[in-house]
């Protein structure tokens, strides 16, 4: 079915830019994507798919080819980890996620559950053809996958990729004309606002996910502009769950939205989140909990109500550290800290941000051998992990 939905694709758009990207300035057809895909190693078990690259819609298309799933990788230095389990058959993509679990692990997903999430963010977000996509955040993030490169790769509709969130790159994005759609997270929304770029008229749709978006900033941009930011709100796990489809800036900060069309919302005892998907992941090589994935629903890590106005959150209380919108496992940060020459024990804090927008910030207190470097320590850790992985702040002892 997925290949059935690219190749009427192609046929109707071949000629039809389907992105640009800043290394590929002079756009790259929907045909373009359709012949690079017949150069793509298959060889492996699964057929990577890296964000940053010009080859990630190619790399997609030929995982649909050879009937092998595709694993979504960030950029070009992240490393594929440890498959801790037989991959279900019919799995045709892998996101490797500690989600809000804080655990890393693979989820794997049919062919039924990425069409569900991309059918589903195509109508409830109300998106087509006419109003182009600007990729700032990551195509191989969840958020990305599903609101981004899904539409493009079901519906034809067209991207533009920029080489980071900087208002810099922005603006020549925007300048090219027509209208777009711009997901961000709050941290970024909020430069956007300081820079001037949230009040560009071509932005028609604007969605904010990742971490709680503050009524300040919302009603600050939306009377400067006119511009309603959208609380978007999903999980690795199920996909797209809520969308706030009012033009009006929301009166209470907890409020998330509604139900997208085909979900289910419910809370537990305990006032967790339950939610009911057709593109809940089919399983984990690792579980967050025992019977993670045995029933239809699923019992997410956040903590809120639902009534007929919609879906409020108070809190997650998953392990994760919530750094603007990126969700960082402190147990992998610890292992790689420790594994460090010099480095004894590690202890990793989730700090709350004075940032608002920014949310969590990593506290790292290290027992480390007296002669050992501390500059050198913490260039050691920036070589194996993300940019958003670094801590922002340090503490060290002599053990």
């Amino acid at each position: 079915m997925l290949l059935n939905r690219w190749n009427d694709i192609v046929a109707r758009q071949m000629d039809e830019v389907a992105f640009r990207s800043p290394g590929e300035a002079a756009g790259v057809t929907f045909g373009e994507i359709d012949r690079r895909a017949g150069e793509v190693d298959v060889s492996g078990e699964v057929v990577a798919a890296i964000g940053e690259s010009t080859d990630f819609f190619p790399s997609l298309v030929a995982a649909w080819r050879s009937g092998k799933p595709a694993l979504l990788l960030e950029n070009k230095t992240s490393r594929i980890r440890p498959i801790r389990s037989e991959i279900p058959m019919g799995t045709v993509l892998i996101k490797q996620t500690c989600g809000a679990s804080g655990i890393e692990r693979s989820l794997f997903f049919n062919t039924a559950q990425i069409l569900a999430e991309g059918e589903r963010n195509i109508r409830g977000l109300g998106l087509h053809k006419s109003r182009r996509g600007i990729a700032a955040i990551s195509l191989a993030h969840s958020y990305g996958f599903g609101c981004l490169a899904l539409p493009l790769l079901l519906e034809g509709i067209p991207l533009e990729i920029t080489a980071g969130p900087l208002p810099m790159f922005m603006q020549s994005a925007l300048d090219r004309g027509g209208d777009v759609f711009l997901p961000g997270v709050p941290a970024i929304w909020k430069t956007w606002w300081q820079t001037g770029v949230a009040a560009h008229p071509a932005i028609s749709l604007a969605l904010c996910a990742g971490s709680p978006l503050s009524l300040d900033l919302e009603m600050t941009i939306h009377s400067e502009s006119s511009l309603k930011i959208h609380n978007f709100y999903g999980t690795s796990e199920t996909g797209a769950i809520a969308f706030d489809h009012s033009e009006l800036p929301r009166n209470r900060a907890d409020f998330i939205g509604q139900a997208l069309p085909g979900i289910h919302v419910s809370v537990d005892a305990e006032k967790r989140i339950v939610v009911t998907s057709d593109a809940r992941a089919s399983g984990s090589d690792v579980l967050a909990w025992d019977g993670e994935f045995g029933r239809p629903a699923y019992l997410t890590l956040d903590e809120g109500e639902v009534s007929d106005e919609g879906l409020c959150i108070s809190r997650c209380i998953g392990g994760a550290i919530n750094v603007a919108g990126r969700k960082v496992s402190p147990i992998r940060l610890r292992e790689i800290l420790e594994q460090l020459d010099g480095v004894s024990k590690a202890t990793i804090e989730n700090e709350r941000s004075r940032d608002y927008e920014r949310f969590g910030e990593i506290r790292v207190h290290l027992q480390v051998e007296a002669e050992y470097d501390r500059k050198a320590i913490r260039e050691a850790l920036r070589q194996r992990v993300e940019s958003w992985e670094m801590p922002r702040h340090w503490e060290f002892e002599i053990a």
